[in-house]
């Protein structure tokens, strides 16, 4: 690989993990505001019991017309953070930084995912379990994307 082009790509990776970790960031911030501030109604479309992923999915649908605007930024943030996770994937493996590059972009993307469905069922459900496992997904992302912006340096 010309080292120009591996330069740009390094480049393209470092830029796009400090974004994704600013986003994270905020993230964390209006999610901290969302928990303390705002009571999340627990009858909704898709709350309560039955299948997972349709009332999981329902409920995050509900989220965008709560009228509660923390809820929607937060799950706006969220998707905005899913679709840099996979560009990042994509990016770590086009950058030819090895497989530790690839593995922590990836494990990046996993943790917003876990992430991601924990802050599904907290809707869905209502339990704090779930709001603890979407902090742990988030730290586990953090950290993942640390690393990475270690090794594109």
């Amino acid at each position: 690989m010309d080292a120009t082009i591996g330069r740009r790509r390094l480049g393209v990776v470092r830029r796009r993990t400090a974004a994704t970790l600013v986003l994270l960031a905020i993230q964390f911030l209006v999610g901290m505001s969302l928990n303390l501030y705002v009571t999340i109604p627990t009858h909704h479309p898709g709350a309560g019991s039955g299948p997972y992923l349709s009332g999981a999915l329902a409920s995050v649908l509900w989220s965008f017309t709560s009228g509660l605007p923390l809820l929607i930024v937060h799950v706006v943030i969220g998707v905005l953070l899913l679709l840099s996770a996979v560009e990042l994937v994509v990016h770590a493996v086009r950058s030819r930084r090895g497989a530790a590059a690839t593995w922590l972009a990836a494990g990046g993307l996993i943790a917003i995912i876990f992430a991601g469905f924990n802050g599904a069922s907290f809707l869905k459900y209502n339990v704090d379990i779930s709001s603890m496992l979407m902090s742990v997904g988030f730290a586990v992302a953090v950290v993942c994307y640390a690393g990475l912006l270690t090794i594109a340096a």
